[in-house]
């Protein structure tokens, strides 16, 4: 049997909003879903287990409609779902009276039930949200409902808000599958046994890493499971320390080599560290209009104050080393540079 376990896809959302490309985000988170559809149809999939917030809040009705519409696409395909934080389902949502035309299944809120498949000899276990936050005990204790079938454990949770759970617990459950939404980092918490898919895409700048779903086989009860990149794009965040050589022009140079080098659909944030030995000004602008970048952080330090470290170290190392260089600080390069190399270490390592 081939399954594909899915989670956090959130459709409708519209990532860094006021960003230039935030509508273009929505709408390849989208996409990326329509596509992984097509892989499952393409390897003729038995099941697709999405681990919830399938959408970015409650759906509409259309909203609902629009997917089940591209989950209609799959001809062999049996999809089960369950509704996590973010699209939780109330007695009175579309979502909990809808009628899939497509051979979708989601699991009720109200109780934890399971769906068992006998042309697979499968059985699904889990159940929706029904609000936003829960924080009761459950996962932990969920037990297999179809003994000698293949037991498929469906949930969303893992912090203290959404239905924390213990990860050793799990590792010794009974499920020979654990399919795990609401972190958006994939994690295998048990190989081929308990594995937090993560989101489709990536959804914010706190999102780095690689995102997707997993792809995995069941054969005469044992799981194979792996991890598949899908998304389009990917949150980077860019590391600048600014030496004593480094010019503004220079730095925006090798910004620009390294996105390009990394791939210009991505997302940055570029934090920028060190010493403005130079009193330069760095101005970011240019590749912001050329680029995808969130935002640039500086941490620069101002130059050292070399009145005030003479003054207050005159009579030790640094400040025999300062007076030794001073003279020529603002008259030669190599001297400026030679001095601000020399205070790093000395500072740092405190020697006086």
């Amino acid at each position: 049997m081939k399954f594909i376990h899915m989670a956090d896809v959130h459709l409708g959302i519209q990532p860094d909003k006021g960003k230039k490309w935030s509508k273009d985000r929505e709408q390849e988170i989208k996409d990326t879903f329509v596509r992984v559809i097509g892989e499952a149809e393409a390897k003729q999939v038995d099941l697709l287990l999405i681990a919830g917030d399938l959408f970015h809040m409650p759906p509409s009705e259309g909203m609902i409609r629009d997917v089940d519409y591209i989950l209609s696409r799959l001809s062999k395909t049996k999809t089960i779902m369950i509704a996590g934080s973010n699209d939780y389902m109330k007695p009175d949502s579309p979502l909990a009276n809808y009628q899939f035309s497509s051979k979708t299944i989601c699991l009720s809120a109200d109780k934890i039930s399971n769906v068992y498949m006998k042309d697979l000899d499968v059985c699904v276990t889990g159940f929706s949200y029904n609000s936003k936050e829960n924080e009761d005990d459950i996962i932990n204790h969920i037990k297999p409902a179809k003994q000698g079938a293949v037991n498929i454990l469906l949930a969303h949770g893992g912090d203290a808000k959404h239905l924390p759970f213990n990860k050793k617990i799990l590792r010794e459950s009974n499920f020979d599958y654990i399919a795990l939404g609401h972190i958006h980092k994939p994690e295998i918490i048990k190989e081929n046994a308990v594995i937090m898919a993560g989101s489709l895409e990536p959804i914010d700048y706190t999102d780095t890493g690689a995102r997707g779903y997993i792809y995995g086989e069941i054969v005469d009860g044992k799981v194979k499971a792996e991890f598949v990149p899908a998304a389009k794009r990917s949150y980077m965040n860019l590391l600048l320390k600014i030496k004593p050589e480094h010019t503004p022009q220079g730095i925006l140079e090798l910004v620009d080599r390294q996105i390009r080098n990394l791939g210009t659909d991505n997302i940055y944030r570029i934090l920028v560290k060190g010493q403005n030995y130079n009193r330069d000004v760095f101005d970011f602008s240019p590749l912001v209009e050329r680029y995808n970048i969130y935002e640039v952080i500086s941490e620069m330090a101002p130059e050292y104050d070399l009145a005030r470290l003479y003054e207050e170290n005159q009579n030790n190392l640094i400040g025999r080393f300062i007076g030794t260089l001073s003279d020529h600080y603002y008259s030669d390069e190599v001297a400026r540079k030679a001095l601000h190399y020399g205070l790093d270490v000395l500072l740092k390592t405190g020697e006086r």
